[in-house]
């Protein structure tokens, strides 16, 4: 008697495309640490299926058609950026901003955090009109003696009719050349009534901490 082979059955073509993929990802990853000096970021293929469709937006916020975005008046992200260069070489990024408003307005751009004083702003402001385009420049200079694997760590503030940040690492490894990434800033005022709006208020940290009473011991006293 003849017999059939099961349907779906697909015998070892499985194991075999996972052989072909683990062999690719060990060759990316040993590609990744001979340019960069550095080993590659682990992937955990078990957490692809859980966030497959979502989308992480940063320190606080989350994605989803139904979850509340950050309010208005708080700063607005840009991501976050690293760059990989080598010693003697440059790191750069480029904010193309544009005062999407029908009214003049000046655009400031300023680095803190640990890299600050690293972080070469040029020019540090512009006077832009209606609909007008500047760029603003932010570069780090990699000294001769900085070691390969060190992390120069800072935040950019763009601050024109809203407040934007990015956070920027620049990450000392083996690639010989300059790195140079471009930012797209629309400074745009918003003109529209969310339906969330009425979901935010000003709290202040729990127990009424405050940068010169980080106890909140003033406010107990205070009764």
């Amino acid at each position: 008697m003849a017999t059939t082979q099961q349907k779906g059955s697909l015998g070892e073509l499985p194991a075999a495309l996972m052989n072909v993929l683990n062999a690719q990802m060990k060759l990316s990853a040993d590609l990744f640490e001979s340019l960069l000096g550095q080993p590659a970021p682990k992937l955990d293929m078990r957490s692809l299926g859980k966030s497959f469709g979502q989308q992480k937006t940063g320190c606080g916020t989350s994605s989803g058609s139904c979850t509340i975005p950050p309010p208005c008046w708080m700063p607005q992200p840009l991501g976050e950026c690293t760059s990989h260069v080598t010693q003697c070489n440059t790191a750069c990024i480029r904010f193309v901003i544009t005062n999407c408003d029908r009214t003049r307005r000046t655009i400031t751009v300023q680095a803190t955090g640990k890299g600050a004083k690293q972080v070469t702003i040029s020019p540090p402001s512009v006077d832009l009109g209606p609909m007008e385009r500047e760029t603003i420049t932010a570069c780090v200079a990699i000294p001769q003696d900085a070691q390969t694997g060190e992390k120069i760590e800072s935040l950019i503030w763009v601050r024109g009719c809203k407040e934007y940040f990015l956070r920027w690492t620049v990450s000392v490894g083996t690639v010989g050349m300059d790195s140079c990434h471009e930012i797209e800033v629309c400074d745009c005022p918003d003109y529209v009534h969310h339906w969330y709006d009425h979901f935010y208020c000003v709290r202040p940290c729990p127990g009424g901490r405050t940068p010169n009473d980080p106890t909140g011991a003033g406010r107990i006293a205070n009764g």
